[in-house]
């Protein structure tokens, strides 16, 4: 029987395993192609978001006033100012609004509300939106605004619930 001969074992090539440099870089190169054209919308989708909270933070606070204007029998207010808004009590014996909660509108948003009255968007400085205790609001139309980007909509005055929105983000 003939003897196999055994090489020592610093003679034996070992298969080569790994990836060689230019398979490393051709797939650093892919991945960062991949975060370039996914940079653009994920912007888009930021400045959607930007424009879009104030709209949750709006039907959020509608929905709170009704609940207590119908759990306390009182009519609760949504006081407008020129950056922000407040939902208050109303006391009918001291006439001064009693301030719940407030909230701050982002940076360079601008707020403008449409009563069914008027024909155009006018700023909500100074503006009233009661709610009686009957759970009934005015149906306003609202648009946020920044920059060239827009939500316009319009708040139902049986539900306080967001409705008929429609946006153009830039």
């Amino acid at each position: 029987m003939p003897s196999a001969r055994r090489q020592p074992l610093s003679r034996r090539r070992l298969p080569r395993a790994g990836f060689t440099l230019l398979e490393v870089c051709v797939v650093l190169f892919i991945v960062a192609v991949i975060f370039v054209v996914a940079a653009v919308p994920a912007t888009h989708l930021f400045n959607e978001e930007k424009l879009l909270a104030p709209v949750r933070q709006l039907q959020s606070c509608a929905k709170a006033a009704r609940l207590r204007a119908m759990t306390s029998h009182q009519t609760c207010v949504i006081l407008f100012g020129d950056n922000g808004y407040e939902l208050a009590l109303s006391d009918p014996v001291t006439a001064h609004p009693t301030v719940v909660r407030g909230y701050q509108l982002p940076p360079n948003v601008d707020l403008r509300c449409q009563a069914p009255a008027d024909t155009e968007f006018h700023s909500v400085a100074d503006l009233h939106w009661y709610f009686a205790p009957n759970g009934l609001c005015e149906p306003l139309k609202f648009l946020l605004q920044q920059g060239k980007s827009w939500v316009r909509f319009r708040v139902d005055p049986l539900t306080a619930r967001v409705q008929d929105q429609e946006s153009f983000i830039d």
